[in-house]
Order: C-alpha cells, then structure tokens, then sequence
C-alpha cells in the first residue's frame, strides 16, 4: 500500500463567509481504497471582550431587538467561536459529514471502515468533493487548512 496526496490547501476565512460553504475539489485515482482526511482551523475563539460583547450586542438587535433589555450578562454568550464543519461527495453520492465542534480532526473513509458520520463503502475513482461548512467566523481571520490523502494499491 501507498499513501499519496491528492489536494493539501489553505484557505483564509473572514466574517464575511459566515453561512456559506466553500468547495475543495479534488482527483481520486483508479485502486484508490481509503481516504483520509486532516483538517484544521485557527483561532478557535475570539479572545477580545469587548468585540465579543459588540458582536453579542449587534445579533440581539438584528435577531431579537424585542429582547434586548432582556440580555444584560452577556457572559453567558462567552466565548464566542469560529465554526467550520465538513461533508463529502463523492462522483456519485453525499458520503457524509462531520458536523463536530473539534477544531482539529482526522478522518478516514474505505470499503470496511468509515469515521462517524461518513458512510464505509468502494472509494470510486473520479472527481470528490469536500465541502467546508463556515456556520460562523467571529475573529478577524480563520486559518483552516485541508490535507486529503488516499492509499492506493502499489
């Protein structure tokens, strides 16, 4: 057996892609038979009281401007934090997600095996789909990074 990579990225979240998804596309070859999958994103909390208390601030009157003399301790909001989670497609089917809160997390998908949340089954050649799932980016910039790899029949 070998591992090879099929796609290594970086990708630099701001505010602005909260609520959206953003694609990494990538080859997998013909005798490919699992798939692993390391990703990342930093930093996990916004440390800053008082852009947090603003941001709490801001929500309420855009969400619930009703309740806002209602929230007096935001702490109880406290920390606020980036969100990214991830699903996959392969060429032919969704192959599952982990909608998890860990900012650090490792994955792998094959005919006898597959993580939580990802369905086991034939790692099919062509083109796959991993799709980050930004809930929330509440820091400046949110570094996530992607590594996939595959083992391959030698």
């Amino acid at each position: 057996m070998a591992e090879i990579i099929l796609k290594e990225t970086e990708l630099h979240l701001s505010p602005e892609d909260s609520k959206s998804n953003r694609y990494i596309s990538f080859t997998v070859p013909e005798g490919t038979e699992k798939l692993f999958i390391t990703y990342s994103y930093s930093p996990k909390a916004l440390e800053d009281k008082e852009k947090s208390y603003k941001l709490i601030k801001e929500n309420i009157l855009r969400d619930a401007p009703e309740d806002i003399e209602r929230y007096t301790d935001y702490e109880v909001f406290m920390p606020l934090k980036n969100l990214v989670t991830l699903s996959l497609d392969s060429p032919t089917e969704f192959r599952g997600a982990a909608h998890r809160h860990d900012e650090s997390q490792h994955h792998e998908i094959g005919e006898q095996f597959a993580s939580p949340g990802f369905l086991k089954g034939k790692i099919n050649e062509g083109q796959w789909r991993l799709s980050l799932n930004v809930h929330a980016v509440v820091t400046e910039v949110c570094t996530c990074k992607v590594k996939i790899e595959g083992e391959t029949e030698q």
